[in-house]
């Protein structure tokens, strides 16, 4: 028997109620739209971990312009709602859709993306898959990585996330656990990315985005 959240309909009935709850989330998408730089018709999103298409309808909506859109996720049912909602969203579009998880090889992304976003994806798998510390950040490592190869150079990689608890402790050899903002921010310099900031929080929920660097350009990592 499968998961519960596995359900398409269970896990957009469900989906944030169990952390900083429901009531915050119209703020926490609203301000992911707001800090988006403009995006039209030559333009590439890709959101990975796409779930039901949640957070690719609310950008569709914000930029009916826009000209390509790629959903990557996991599940195969979820994965063919969000395809065809966008398509019947951004019905001049190209929209792509592939059955895959972060973190286990390359994603196919061409050409590459102005904007990757995540809605809820790295700390939730962080707390989920088991293990230590060290090994979850191994998988981080290796997610960041392909995110990191899916954008252009100069690109953005938007993260919507709801951060550990200030009581979540734990060294690299515990138990694997959502991160507090600084080690975040820590293991996204260490992949790579540059012009780390936090645009939004609310207690647990953040919205941080990060650049993949131009070539022979400098970034500066905050937040």
């Amino acid at each position: 028997m499968e998961p519960p959240w596995e359900h398409p309909d269970w896990y957009d009935l469900h989906d944030t109620t169990w952390t900083a709850g429901p009531e915050r989330e119209p703020e926490h998408y609203r301000e992911l739209m707001l800090a988006l730089p403009p995006l039209d018709a030559g333009d590439h999103l890709v959101d990975v971990g796409a779930g039901t298409g949640k957070l690719s309808r609310l950008i569709a909506r914000s930029y009916p312009e826009l000209g390509r859109v790629t959903l990557v996720e996991p599940n195969a049912r979820k994965l063919e709602r969000a395809r065809k909602a966008l398509a019947e969203a951004l019905p001049r579009a190209e929209v792509r859709a592939f059955a895959g998880g972060l973190g286990e090889g390359a994603i196919p992304v061409d050409p590459p993306a102005s904007v990757v976003v995540l809605g809820s994806v790295l700390m939730v798998l962080l707390d989920l898959r088991g293990g230590t510390l060290q090994e979850g950040l191994t998988w981080m490592g290796a997610g960041l990585a392909d995110l990191g190869r899916m954008l252009a150079p100069g690109g953005w990689l938007y993260a919507l996330e709801t951060l550990g608890a200030p009581w979540a402790q734990g060294g690299l050899s515990d138990r694997s656990r959502r991160l507090h903002l600084p080690e975040l921010t820590e293991q996204l310099a260490m992949a790579g990315f540059t012009s780390i900031e936090c645009v939004y929080r609310f207690r647990d929920r953040v919205v941080v985005r990060a650049q993949r660097a131009s070539p022979g350009s400098e970034g500066k990592a905050g937040a």
